[in-house]
């Protein structure tokens, strides 16, 4: 068959665009997304790990900050890119108990994980000053107060959380776990002798002469803090503790970005200002490739999924999300109609508009504290969390309410017309009580609570605008505060704010 020779050319032109496409890559800017503020450790690695990467590549790397959820926005984000190696992920340990304390509806499998490039050992920090410094006391210490010696740290359910009730596993004691907001403030607490130990890294005691390590998580003592002992020559099997940073990609990304990238981390790795700049961290450089990174990944989900459950936090009600939230509201909402009847049947004098609140309240309560059950909480007796002061609340709504609906039908006195329609107004607000629920996963908790206050007082026939909007914005700010900043509560935000 003969070809014309302009169409020779064409098809020729063509081939040779293609595969120019197909090698092209990276033929535009590479993005690192971050999960934590400019500054934050996982940042600064990051930035640094860019700017290294010019001398190896002529493709433009920025970091971008992407916060919120403890990570779940900028993983959403990333999953929302398309595959194709231009958009990275930077993630560190923390991500695991973040996918499986929240309902992000993020999993780690949904990233390839290229490299890891940095390892931070665990270490148990103490007061250089306190009649509790080495490992020997701590246990010593652990024994006498009988699971009341107090460890401190940040947030609830984190790293460093699972870290402690690790080590309280294989050293047989127990502890309570005190949360801070940040590191630096259980650091600040430790040296005011409000606790004994302080779980971190080798980085928490520079510049700190009061702080001392008391045992590392490593196979060797470090060459930085040579006194600080092993758990391993103390005879307790803690070798590989560490808190690990590292990059990852949309799964399915394109073959030809991973190996190119995956080549590019190999170098930085390898780079002399790279290596400095890590160790001047207290922190080990590494390069750990996809199939190992990924290997580890799964074993830390593992152990994490193990401690999570040990330390009370994790729980078997978790694992259904929204639909079994959405389900567990629906049993609630027939148990509370079911008990309607039941009380009408066998007492319709008792039905009222206060009783029928009442009994809308303390089935609220119960689905409530079945909510809390997803708050990374911990034992009551033993770890103070988030959940403690939303179960007192709950506690006391419940004993409340049912005390008033006993009342109401032990002395239900008459009720005429007038009275039964008055029940239309309760029972809008069971309408409006579930509306709420269900959609408070979508619309997020400040938006629906400040809806669902400010129409339910209006519902109930109060008419003083002004007070209205002053006392829901209160709470609205106060659970906010109370829950997401200091209890570390991960409420659901909403599509709109994610």
């Amino acid at each position: 068959m003969n070809l014309h020779p302009g169409r020779l050319t064409f098809i020729l032109l063509m081939f040779i665009s293609l595969n120019t496409l197909h090698a092209a890559y990276p033929e535009k800017p590479i993005t690192i997304v971050v999960h934590s503020k400019p500054g934050s450790g996982i940042d600064i690695t990051s930035r640094q790990l860019a700017n290294i990467a010019r001398k190896y590549t002529k493709a433009t790397i920025l970091v971008e900050n992407k916060t919120g959820g403890s990570g779940i926005v900028a993983m959403r984000y990333v999953l929302s890119k398309k595959a194709d190696g231009y958009t990275i992920l930077a993630v560190t340990k923390s991500f695991i108990s973040t996918v499986l304390l929240t309902k992000g509806g993020v999993k780690m499998s949904d990233f390839d994980f290229l490299a890891c490039m940095v390892v931070d050992l665990e270490v148990l920090i103490t007061n250089r000053h306190s009649s509790v410094r080495t490992l020997e006391d701590i246990i010593r210490d652990a024994r006498k107060k009988k699971g009341h010696q107090r460890w401190l740290g940040p947030l609830v359910g984190g790293v460093d959380h699972l870290m402690a009730v690790e080590t309280w596993d294989k050293l047989g004691i127990k502890g309570e776990w005190i949360p801070y907001e940040g590191g630096a403030d259980a650091l600040a607490a430790l040296m005011g002798k409000h606790g004994v130990v302080y779980v971190g890294n080798p980085v928490d005691v520079k510049g700190r002469p009061d702080l001392m390590i008391a045992a590392v998580a490593a196979p060797q003592r470090l060459p930085a803090f040579p006194e600080a002992p092993t758990f391993l020559e103390k005879g307790y099997d803690l070798k590989s503790e560490v808190l690990w940073r590292g990059y990852a990609l949309k799964k399915g990304t394109d073959p030809e970005a991973v190996r190119y990238l995956t080549d590019l981390f190999r170098k930085i790795s390898q780079d002399e200002e790279w290596l400095r700049f890590i160790h001047n961290t207290s922190a080990q450089p590494v390069f750990i490739g996809h199939d190992e990174f990924t290997a580890m990944v799964q074993t830390n989900q593992q152990k994490a999924i193990k401690y999570l459950r040990m330390a009370g936090i994790l729980s078997n009600a978790q694992s259904g999300g929204s639909r079994h939230r959405l389900l567990v509201a629906g049993l609630f909402f027939i148990g509370l109609l079911v008990s309607l009847g039941i009380i009408y049947r066998l007492k319709r004098a008792a039905i009222s508009g206060d009783s029928v609140i009442a009994l809308v309240l303390i089935f609220l309560s119960g689905y409530l504290y079945y909510l809390t059950l997803d708050f990374p909480a911990g034992k009551l007796a033993q770890t103070v969390g988030p959940a403690s002061m939303p179960r007192l609340w709950i506690y006391g709504l419940f004993i409340f309410c049912l005390w008033l609906l006993i009342d109401k039908m032990r002395s239900p006195g008459q009720v005429d017309d007038s009275k039964r329609n008055n029940l239309k107004n309760p029972l809008g607000l069971i309408a409006l009580m579930v509306a709420y629920l269900l959609v408070m996963d979508k619309v997020g908790y400040i938006l629906s609570t400040f809806v669902f206050l400010i129409s339910g007082s209006y519902l109930m026939s109060y008419r003083r605008h002004w007070i209205i909007f002053v006392a829901v914005s209160g709470f609205v700010i106060l659970s906010y505060f109370a829950f997401y900043k200091v209890l570390q509560v991960p409420l659901p935000r909403g599509v709109l704010f994610e």
